[in-house]
């Protein structure tokens, strides 16, 4: 556990539970980073101990004698609104920390209690966590537009060409991974641009059905197939004199991008089943997380048509490779979850380095998936490192409950049966199936097998001996 600081030895802390056991081991655990505890054995007395020592914490269980703790608890906020109170239940059910969370809990606890994790709630609850990131919830009505954020050279870079592409009526092409920001940028170059008055339409080239990606783009007439009715007007048509965004452009089928590099030539185009030539007045930006050149090469995307798109490229880098940008878009998404939320939202320090410690595969939408996930869990305002869930650093869910609770198992076994011969077993019988599943995959190459593995040959046949694996 941590050392006491001297920040938390003022702080006093009611605790309200008629279980004597539970109230003796939450005192000596508090006591020892020293907190003044208070107990009170019901509502009733803790409602006289608030109003006499008016404490800094009340931690309270739900079932006591007489008033329930949700009780006092719904009361203590009307009484003391900023006073935090932490709700503690051997009966944890969905409706009680539902309910719990709606009275106004600062956060809520199952038992047996993990001690160090009422802890470290406590410490939170008290705003001892030292806070890296803050952010308040705006008046009703004003809102945090969503914008690019950063000012790392990577970004610099992304900011000058913005503004150079902006003034022209040229093409872009903005290439990066999904997730770093795309339609962001498409929707600056309009909003910068001299078309800000005009329509922005953002067509995602890849979740239109191949049949009708053409009718999409440019239109149709009245019977040009089946089900078609009535005339529709297309998004190419829908953005004349505005800014016309095709996201995922790589995943326009050939004929689509036969008739889009035609109607880039001199800005006309017929709707399908139509015989009239139409003209609009359009910008068009293209958006890709795919190598362009890589597919022209390929013969997968018309060379011609990259040519027209990329006029002018913007590269968004990964957030991975800018993560000095971390804590000010940290902030922006906070500030956006609070005003949604209707209160107030903080980051500790420690939270913050978990999210500069991990990759970001999927960049800034993956950080914004996972702050507004925590901004929700953190009911008291506060956002720590339990708050936050991320995939591993290989990017795979972490260890399923089950094989944690067969190698536990296992464990218990080997510690009963084979005392001081544990760690050998245990590796054994872990190593075993891994040496089979690479022979098989490997269809029973033992050179292959152990480059794979990152072993040398000679170890792995020794190692297949030792546990009496055949070459099959």
């Amino acid at each position: 556990m941590a050392e006491p600081s001297p920040a938390a030895e003022a702080a006093a802390i009611l605790i309200v539970d008629d279980d004597a056991a539970v109230c003796w081991a939450l005192e000596q655990v508090l006591r020892s980073q020293g907190y003044r505890v208070t107990i009170a054995a019901d509502a009733a007395a803790a409602r006289r101990l608030v109003r006499r020592a008016r404490p800094d914490l009340v931690i309270t269980d739900v079932r006591m004698p007489g008033e329930s703790g949700l009780d006092l608890l719904a009361g203590l906020k009307q009484e003391y609104p900023g006073l935090p109170v932490v709700v503690t239940t051997a009966h944890g059910t969905m409706e009680t920390a539902i309910e719990a969370v709606a009275r106004g809990a600062f956060d809520y606890l199952p038992k047996p209690l993990d001690l160090d994790r009422t802890l470290d709630l406590v410490k939170r609850a008290l705003g001892e966590d030292t806070l890296a990131l803050a952010a308040q919830p705006l008046p009703d009505g004003a809102a945090v537009e969503a914008t690019i954020i950063g000012s790392t050279p990577a970004m610099q870079e992304v900011y000058r060409r913005i503004a150079a592409a902006a003034a022209t009526d040229l093409g872009v092409l903005v290439t990066g991974d999904s997730g770093t920001g795309k339609e962001l940028v498409a929707r600056a170059l309009h909003r910068f641009s001299k078309r800000r008055e005009g329509a922005f339409i953002a067509v995602n080239c890849g979740a239109m059905p191949e049949a009708l990606v053409e009718s999409e783009l440019f239109g149709h007439e009245p019977g040009a197939f089946t089900d078609a009715k009535a005339r529709k007007i297309g998004r190419v048509e829908a953005a004349d004199g505005g800014t016309l965004f095709l996201d995922e452009v790589a995943e326009l089928p050939p004929a689509a991008q036969v008739k889009l590099l035609r109607f880039l030539e001199d800005q006309r185009f017929t709707r399908v089943g139509g015989t009239a030539e139409l003209r609009v007045d359009v910008r068009v930006i293209a958006a890709t997380n795919r190598d362009l050149v890589r597919l022209t090469a390929s013969g997968a995307f018309r060379d011609d048509l990259g040519y027209r798109l990329r006029v002018i490229s913007i590269a968004l880098p990964r957030l991975a490779d800018r993560l000095d940008d971390l804590p000010a878009l940290v902030r922006h998404i906070l500030a956006r979850a609070a005003s949604r939320l209707g209160r107030s939202l903080a980051l500790t320090d420690d939270a913050l380095a978990l999210l500069g410690r991990h990759s970001w595969p999927g960049n800034v939408r993956e950080l914004k998936h996972v702050l507004e996930e925590a901004a929700v869990l953190a009911t008291g305002g506060i956002i720590a490192p339990d708050h936050i869930s991320l995939p591993t650093a290989t990017g795979q869910a972490p260890p399923s409950s089950s094989l944690n609770a067969a190698l536990a198992a296992l464990s218990s076994r080997l510690f009963a049966q084979h005392a001081g011969e544990v760690h050998q077993r245990f590796l054994a019988a872990v190593e075993e199936p891994l040496l089979r599943a690479v022979l098989a995959r490997t269809e029973g190459n033992q050179l292959r097998a152990a480059e794979l593995l990152g072993i040398n040959r000679i170890t792995l046949k020794k190692r297949m001996d030792e546990l009496g694996i055949g070459k099959g």
